[in-house]
């Protein structure tokens, strides 16, 4: 069976487009299926998909080459915000079942299936058709395979020993240090682990900061289950912590998280909607760190981790 997973990944977009497709190149690796994943990215993004089949390529301004590529291939996933419906259309009829991958109804997509995993996507007003078949909501979100079948310690900290910080590698907001600096201004005894890019310059250091960066999944995972708490924008990687069960705190970068928040806000993964354009954005995530004591000695996941698999037998 043939296989492609078509995406893309740089500084000017970010790169969880990448991740979130290398969880469904693992979920047909699993059966045996080895994709070829055609992907728009940068060295930087080429990090965040190791040791796949890769082909790096502008597919948005070398069209002619992807479709020759992939011409009578069995599938074709595509998870991309750029591309027009005239590209989804050629790769439509080029190949004998499409996937597509959404996050908010950008497109009125081809024949084929569609896959939105965002929590309360469900609720979403996506037109009923023959032409496709939607899979909706949490229990399809597509994690990275370290995620599937995690085994979620007991949290015994009474009080925040440890914080994980995450705004993605790009931070295209420069959250970070900002938020760094504030919540060790109020907390200076918390460690915490902060996630950064190859080219972030710490503003701050002392011994209680520690930074890292070019995590792969399974450091990631080692990092967040070591920590009490998390704040981090309010995208891909918060289902990777409601995956662990993990209190966090998560701020809106960009106006597409707007049903992020607003599903984990009903669903009480997390306590209040913040956005980082808020003029007490930092005073709310400061009243929220005090809000997720309760939930310190509890783990329990929001989500099961087996998107990737549902997906994957449904396509199949």
């Amino acid at each position: 069976m043939k296989v492609a997973i078509i995406t893309e990944g740089y500084q000017g977009t970010g790169y969880g487009h990448l991740t979130r497709c290398l969880s469904i190149y693992q979920g047909f690796e699993e059966k045996g299926i080895i994709p070829l994943y055609i992907a728009n990215c940068d060295e930087t993004g080429k990090k965040f998909i190791p040791n796949v089949n890769l082909l790096q390529l502008n597919w948005h301004e070398n069209e002619e080459i992807l479709l020759a590529k992939i011409k009578d291939y069995d599938i074709a996933i595509i998870d991309s915000y750029l591309a027009p419906f005239e590209t989804y259309n050629k790769i439509y009829n080029s190949v004998k079942k499409t996937v597509y991958i959404d996050d908010y109804m950008r497109l009125n997509y081809p024949p084929g299936i569609i896959v939105n995993g965002t929590i309360g996507a469900e609720n979403l007003p996506y037109p009923k058709s023959e032409n496709h078949e939607l899979l909706l909501g949490i229990e399809f979100m597509p994690l990275r395979k370290e995620f599937w079948d995690v085994e979620i310690p007991v949290r015994h900290n009474n009080s925040i020993k440890n914080m994980f910080i995450n705004f993605g590698a790009q931070d295209f907001r420069n959250l970070t240090s900002k938020i760094l600096a504030f919540l060790f201004n109020g907390f200076p005894n918390i460690n915490y682990h902060v996630v950064v890019s190859e080219k972030f310059v710490p503003e701050l250091e002392n011994n209680n900061i520690h930074y890292y960066h070019s995590l792969n999944a399974k450091e990631m995972l080692n990092l967040m289950l070591k920590s009490d708490i998390a704040v981090t924008a309010a995208g891909q990687t918060t289902y990777e912590l409601a995956r662990i069960g993990l209190p966090t705190i998560a701020i809106g970068v960009i106006e597409n998280q707007k049903h992020n928040l607003k599903g984990w806000l009903e669903n009480d993964f997390i306590d209040e909607e913040i956005w980082y354009n808020d003029y007490n954005y930092l005073e709310k995530i400061k009243r929220n760190v005090y809000l997720c004591d309760r939930f310190l000695t509890k783990s329990t996941p929001f989500i099961d981790g087996q998107g990737v698999r549902r997906i994957i037998d449904k396509i199949l």
